[in-house]
């Protein structure tokens, strides 16, 4: 076995010298030449460098796309947010107007049934006023008046039927009857009989002939009258169809049935 010391003259040592603790470069570019080289090794050399140039610019140009795409899609994401933020927006609107809607007609048909109400209230404050002033007049009642009442009678009232009799006619006294139940059901007319023997101005003026003789009145006026007992179909006719004929005439203004028995 050889001997290093002996052979060399140096001391071996058991560390490293300091120019072979030096890192060792890579050899980037070609090696020299020698004069006998046929370029072998420096065209390898070269081709090794174009090699990892290209590969790292494929794989700056990949990271490059990645980059790329990774914009679009956030680009799209952000755009498909933005339209569902608008898509939630434009239904929150849509709401808010149809709640406004509702609360508007909610508030339209509250207003609607006060007006309702308040006119209903005006109505049956009306009928009660109405009601206190006919019971004033006499309506509700069959009365027999005198020559001196019957203008004031007629007058007094909106509607008002006056029957002209004799005190000894059966036919009046079946006028009479049925108008004393005509009075007590149909309250808006004022009903009274007058002796025909003790107003003969009025008699003469009204053309009375015939008894018993019915006269409709409306505000005074003289607009229909049933003599006798002419149209009723005989002495067994029923009240209401007296009333009927009466409110043909406008001397009623509740409604009549005829097939209502009125007693």
């Amino acid at each position: 076995m050889p001997n290093w010391e002996q052979d060399t003259g140096i001391k071996r040592s058991n560390r490293d010298t300091e120019a072979e603790q030096r890192p060792v470069k890579p050899m980037m570019g070609p090696q020299k030449a020698s004069a006998d080289s046929t370029g072998f090794t420096s065209q390898v050399a070269g081709m090794n460098l174009d090699s990892v140039m290209e590969k790292a610019v494929e794989d700056r140009m990949a990271e490059y796309m990645d980059q790329e795409k990774q914009k679009e899609w956030d680009a799209k994401a952000e755009m498909g947010l933005s339209d569902l933020h608008e898509q939630g927006d434009a239904e929150q609107e849509e709401k808010n107007k149809q709640e406004e809607e509702r609360d508007g007609a909610g508030a339209e048909e509250e207003d609607e049934l006060e007006n309702l109400r308040a006119r209903r209230r005006k109505m049956m404050k009306d009928s009660q006023e109405k009601r206190v002033k006919h019971q004033g007049l006499g309506h509700g009642q069959y009365d027999e008046i005198t020559e001196e009442q019957f203008l004031k009678t007629v007058t007094s009232s909106n509607l008002s039927i006056v029957h002209f009799y004799h005190r000894h006619f059966e036919k009046c006294k079946i006028i009479d009857m049925h108008l004393s139940k005509c009075a007590r059901k149909f309250f808006g007319t004022r009903v009274v009989k007058l002796d025909a023997e003790k107003t003969h101005f009025f008699v003469d003026k009204l053309g009375v002939k015939t008894l018993p003789c019915v006269i409709v009145f409306v505000d005074g006026v003289a607009l229909g009258r049933q003599v006798g007992f002419e149209g009723l179909g005989g002495d067994n006719f029923t009240t209401v169809q007296l009333a009927w004929k009466l409110k043909q005439f406008g001397g009623i203004e509740e409604d009549v049935d005829l097939d209502e028995e009125i007693i």
